[in-house]
């Protein structure tokens, strides 16, 4: 065991990139949490040979100085989730026969509830009336966010070719790079057509959907600027992501009767257990509306 740390991480994050298909974003900050942990190692004088770094006191070390330091317990789960997921590598590769962040506690997480608009606020953003191809062009990535519950870089990924307008199916390219087909609402389509119709740029099926002036596929943060300018005018809550249109997708389609295993799929989601904070807010969705209607309640 022998092997530089620094080296190994490397061969990790082009692991995740390459074979895991994870995306850039991911790798960053998986780059950025273990590269905290180099940096704690070498303030310290401790030798980066992976023997020594990761030594049992050197992990708790560098979690107790995370604590120590005021870190929130999510910041802390997620750089002791980035070293577990270092030490996997490590026993698949043979460098260690026994994984030494079994040690390491994960700190305890309260999951905090979705951000979401009610159906009321959604019918508030309504399609703009002779609008321009800009303000079309916002609408429609609203329409899309809320009517198909996809992820900011999903969206951002579309190209023309991406939706089936006769069938008002999209077709996105989720974690994993899993590809799924997602339905979309008519009025997203509708409010599509009239930009498409208006915008000057090239319209082959290649083409990103969504574009700025110069042709371009939008920048996740002029996506981000749009939603939030948007959901300002009809919500005072402080989140107003992409996420939230998502999270209110989920939401309603459960306040509806949606069946979980359905809206899973909807959503991309690997795991069951993802999907079911969405019952827990239908819940008390039902419990709220309960006290204020029942006599007794």
């Amino acid at each position: 065991m022998s092997e530089n740390i620094v080296h190994i991480i490397e061969d990790f994050l082009q692991y995740l990139k390459k074979e895991k298909n994870f995306s850039d974003h991911t790798v960053i900050a998986y780059k950025r949490d273990l590269n905290q942990f180099v940096n704690f190692l070498q303030e310290r004088k401790i030798p980066l040979s992976l023997e020594d770094a990761m030594k049992k006191g050197n992990l708790r070390g560098f979690t107790f100085k995370l604590s120590n330091d005021g870190l929130k317990p999510r910041s802390v789960a997620r750089k002791i989730a980035a070293l577990k997921s270092l030490s996997k590598y490590c026993l698949r590769k043979k460098y260690i026969r026994i994984n030494p962040t079994k040690v390491i506690a994960t700190p305890k997480l309260d999951k905090p509830l979705p951000v979401f608009l009610t159906q009321n606020q959604i019918k508030e953003l309504r399609v703009p009336e002779n609008g321009d191809e800009l303000e079309y062009r916002n609408h429609a990535i609203l329409e899309f966010f809320y009517g198909s519950g996809i992820r900011l870089s999903e969206l951002q990924g579309l190209n023309i070719g991406s939706v089936n307008k006769s069938q008002e199916m999209i077709k996105v390219i989720g974690k994993g790079r899993k590809e799924r087909i997602v339905p979309l609402t008519t009025v997203a389509i509708e409010v599509m057509n009239r930009y498409l119709k208006l915008r000057k740029k090239a319209l082959s099926p290649d083409s990103p959907l969504f574009t700025n002036k110069k042709g371009e596929r939008l920048s996740a943060r002029c996506l981000e600027r749009i939603v939030q300018q948007k959901l300002s005018l009809v919500s005072n809550q402080k989140k107003k992501s992409p996420h939230v249109l998502r999270h209110s997708f989920a939401t309603h389609l459960m306040d509806e009767g949606a069946d979980i295993r359905a809206v899973k799929e909807l959503l991309g989601h690997a795991s069951l257990s993802t999907t079911q904070v969405y019952t827990h807010i239908s819940k008390e969705h039902l419990l709220k509306i309960y006290k204020q209607a029942h006599p007794r309640a």
